[in-house]
């Protein structure tokens, strides 16, 4: 048959059933009649004819049946006939089946909403014109390395980029504060990205004369500049420097970070050595070219990094960036979040697991009340797949119906999802629902649907028709479904343990963070951000009588008692440096750089306002000016670090450009300046505080961005719009912004490792209730079934409270089987949790032994009932149970 009569068939068959049925009716009939007739003739009377000729067929219904099993569109009618025999049987058992697709769904709602956000960061390529040909180079390069690199490559194109750098845009009213990016000339030719309007940057557009250009984000053009149109061409001012707006960026474009609002070029100035060499050392972006690898890429980058040694114009290390290699851009990119995302994907993995494994359950217990209706199909011919196939379509019914519920439940899990780990990835923010989640749900449906259904479908389908319907049968029959959801239940404990212990060991550890000292205090700190244009360093006495004369008139301010003023706020972002030779500090082999501490930059009363323990020495006074001999003050484990076992008081450092050694004068308690878990990078050394006026940065210059801290009680906002008032007097062209308390900055600093472990705790409390419910419904079902056996055991002497222990232990020993497989499974997983963790081992004890008293009171809660009712069965009635 063509394929066109097929679809003909398939469609009449679907389309006119009833006409077919009765066609195919009068076709038998007339068969029979035709068999009857042949019959009569060779002698036979008309009713012996007619029972020959059905002996013959085979039966009426057996050829139809046959007939129907042979035409075009019969699995599509068995399907049909399943879903709704399937729906009315879950209609008839409005309970359980609730109970399926709230626990189903929940899980495929929370798997769905993870996926989006895997799908997004990890698995969906790069918006970006073949993104498997980008790459980044590891390590750090300065500007004439960078242009060097490009010189010699011949594998990749290479592009650098400073991100993080700040701007003032003044002329345009209130002046703003304003986080852009210094990119290479060809850095949007690499990634292969075009403006929504106007051009990106051409070649040698990043060298001195042609580079006053600019390109705007999106949401900078369209919030101030109204979404102008006729932007292009007009000039603004970034830190009084006139530049040439020549394109705007679409609002998609987020590299190398979201934060950024603009672009600018680099200024690759080879006339200016110090600059050129010394300062900006930025990461590196390629594209591979055509046909070129990784590998080749790899090999010929280490031959151009020792050949571009001798350009430098200072002795460099032999072994500089000699281990940089050169991975996808996207691996790149993801690698700070990718451990956590697919952490927590594991998690909700596990939660679907465990809701597959109770809707097994529901369904083993369901098994035994269908136990006759099952053997009545099996005994009118109803073959064991065929069986099979029906149950699992109510399996998969129910799944689908916690599919919809779990694709509700998506939306607002994903929100929630997503605010919490925005502190992972700003990236993660913007993340929607799209098309692939909605395939995904589906999938996982179909696929929990099977899941949960095939056990129960293959013990259900083994039918036993003499047993099934004799006296006791039922009874049988639910002891082997008893025991095999006694198998899930168990299975559900131990995935819900591996949770639990998760949870317990990041709340623990968050705890303790939360409990560490950051060495200063952040009660009643105001903070804003203050940020003159970079050419205010240019005179250093300007700097230092602006910055004296905003201390001495917010000390004027109602309600602030105490001013102070650094560069780089504890726990932020703020890393400040500079690198130094030491006095009498030895040079070790090892050490291919010269020390690289962070560097602040501080007014006289810090230590005061921000209660910072001085262990020696002095602190700093008015008398360390501009003109006084040079001064440092160290943390302690700073001293100690370079100096231990010595008093560090009166020893020497300076930065490698001075010839004057700057005297160390005081040494203070240590501060958790980067993170409350003192992760500091590896590539600093320590701690140095400068006074203000002799203070310096790796450019060289006074440190011009500052942080105003105020102490007070008074209304916050109030406060900081005093200080924007105090600026714009004395200097209408500097922007205020970031104003905010230091025990914000505190509670920020905890956002990660809150969010994370909050979520655990959440799949965690899902968990814990799925296996209460779990181990409930096996010690109830298997008390109803041990009815008989429970009476005759009190006919026989048995005590209310022996029986009460006989249901109870039921319910223990499931959750002493699965917590002994879930403590085992967690001390190998949780191994995976020891780079999130603070203050806490990945096998704590007392986690592990807090988790176990934890599930055993949950069981001995979810046996509560059932062992208490089955403790009051009446020994007459139960002995007449069938």
């Amino acid at each position: 048959m063509s394929i066109a009569n097929r679809l003909g068939s398939l469609a009449k068959n679907l389309t006119h059933r009833d006409r077919v049925e009765r066609d195919l009716d009068q076709e038998v009939r007339g068969y029979v009649d035709t068999l009857t007739d042949d019959k009569v003739r060779n002698g036979l009377d008309h009713p012996e004819a007619h029972r020959q000729a059905m002996i013959e067929l085979g039966g009426v219904e057996q050829v139809k049946e046959s007939v129907r099993e042979a035409r075009a569109g019969h699995l599509l009618e068995n399907l049909w006939q399943d879903l709704r025999y399937g729906a009315r049987t879950i209609a008839r058992n409005p309970g359980w089946a609730l109970i399926a697709v709230l626990s189903l769904g929940l899980g495929i709602g929370a798997n769905t909403a993870m996926f989006s956000i895997v799908n997004s960061v990890l698995l969906k390529p790069l918006p970006y014109p073949r993104p498997d040909r980008l790459v980044r180079i590891t390590d750090y390069f300065p500007k004439g390395a960078l242009h060097f690199l490009q010189l010699e490559t011949r594998s990749v194109e290479i592009a650098g980029y400073l991100s993080g750098s700040e701007f003032n845009l003044t002329g345009q009213g209130e002046p703003i504060h304003l986080t852009g990016s210094k990119v290479s000339a060809n850095f949007f030719k690499v990634l292969g990205v075009s403006p929504s309007i106007g051009r990106t940057f051409a070649d040698d557009e990043d060298v001195p004369g042609r580079n006053r250009i600019v390109l705007l984000g999106t949401s900078l053009w369209r919030s101030k500049f109204g979404g102008d149109p006729g932007i292009l061409g007009r000039v603004i001012t970034l830190d009084g420097i006139d530049r040439e707006v020549v394109g705007v960026m679409p609002s998609s474009f987020g590299f190398p970070d979201h934060e950024s609002q603009i672009w600018i070029p680099l200024d690759m100035d080879s006339r200016d050595a110090t600059d050129y060499w010394g300062k900006g050392f930025m990461p590196l972006i390629a594209r591979l070219q055509p046909r070129a690898t990784i590998a080749q890429a790899q090999n010929e980058l280490h031959g151009v990094i020792h050949r571009s040694l001798p350009e430098f114009p200072y002795p460099m290390a032999q072994n500089w960036n000699a281990d940089s290699t050169v991975l996808p851009l996207q691996q790149d990119m993801v690698r700070h979040v990718r451990q956590k995302l697919l952490l927590l994907l594991s998690a909700v993995l596990f939660v679907l697991l465990i809701a597959c494994a109770n809707v097994a359950g529901l369904l083993l217990s369901r098994s035994v009340a269908r136990g006759k209706e099952i053997a009545l199909r099996a005994s009118l011919g109803a073959s064991r797949g065929r069986i099979i196939r029906q149950l699992l379509t109510e399996s998969v019914t129910l799944a689908v119906a916690g599919g919809a519920l779990g694709l509700a439940l998506a939306f607002i899990f994903l929100r929630v999802l997503t605010s919490a780990l925005s502190t992972q990835s700003p990236a993660i923010a913007g993340i929607g629902m799209d098309w692939q989640a909605l395939v995904f749900v589906s999938v996982l449906a179909i696929l929990s649907g099977l899941l949960s259904g095939l056990a129960p479908a293959l013990s259900i389908s083994r039918v036993d028709l003499v047993n099934a319907i004799k006296t006791g049968g039922q009874r049988s029959q639910g002891t082997a479904s008893i025991r095999m959801r006694s198998y899930f239940v168990a299975g559900e404990v131990a995935l819900t343990v591996v949770l639990v212990i998760g949870a317990g060991l990041l709340i623990q550890s968050l705890w303790r963070l939360t409990l560490v000292d950051p060495g200063f205090r952040a009660e009643r700190v105001l903070t804003v951000r203050v940020s003159p244009q970079a050419s205010f360093a240019n005179s250093r006495r300007s700097a230092v009588a602006f910055y004296d004369e905003l201390v001495r008139r917010a000390r004027g301010i109602s309600g602030v008692s105490e001013v102070a003023a650094v560069n780089g706020l504890p726990l932020s972002t703020q890393v400040p440096a500079i690198v130094v030779e030491l006095e009498g500090y030895p040079s070790r082999p090892a050490e291919s750089l010269a020390p690289l501490p962070w560097a602040g930059a501080i007014t006289p009363d810090y230590f005061r306002l921000m209660r910072i323990p001085l262990l020696a020495g002095r602190a700093f006074s008015e008398a360390d000016s501009l003109t006084a001999p040079g001064v440092v003050i160290l943390s302690a484990s700073t001293a100690k670090r370079f100096w231990p076992g010595e008093n560090p008081i009166g020893k020497h450092i300076r930065t490698v450009w001075e010839k004057e050694w700057r005297t160390v004068v005081g040494i203070v308690a240590d501060v958790r300046q980067f993170d409350l878990a003192n992760s500091t990078p590896a590539w600093i050394t320590g701690f140095v505080y400068m006074p203000y006026p002799q203070a310096v940065d790796l450019t060289q210059q006074i440190p011009v961005t500052m942080n105003l801290l105020l102490k007070t009680n008074a209304d916050e906002e109030r406060i900081a719009g005093s200080v924007r008032e105090l600026v714009r007097d004395l200097n209408p062209n500097i922007p205020v912004s970031q104003p905010r308390t230091m025990q914000s900055v505190v509670t920020a600093s905890t956002e990660q490792p809150r969010a994370i472990a909050w979520l655990f705790v959440s799949f965690g409390v899902v968990a814990l209730i799925l296996a209460a419910i779990g181990v409930y419904g096996v010690v109830s079902f298997s008390a109803s079934q041990r009815t008989y056996e429970i009476g005759l055991r009190v006919a026989l002497g048995a005590t209310r409270r022996m029986v009460f222990g006989l249901v109870m232990g039921q319910g223990l020993r499931l959750v002493g089987a699965g917590l002994a497989a879930g403590v085992a499974i967690s001390l190998i997983v949780s191994r995976l949790l020891k780079s999130l963790l603070f203050g806490v081992g990945a096998s704590d004890p007392m986690t592990f032994l807090a988790v176990a008293l934890l599930l055993i009171a949950t069981a001995a809660l979810a046996g509560y009932i059932p062992a208490r009712r089955a403790a009051r069965i009446d020994p007459l009635t139960a002995l007449r149970v069938d």
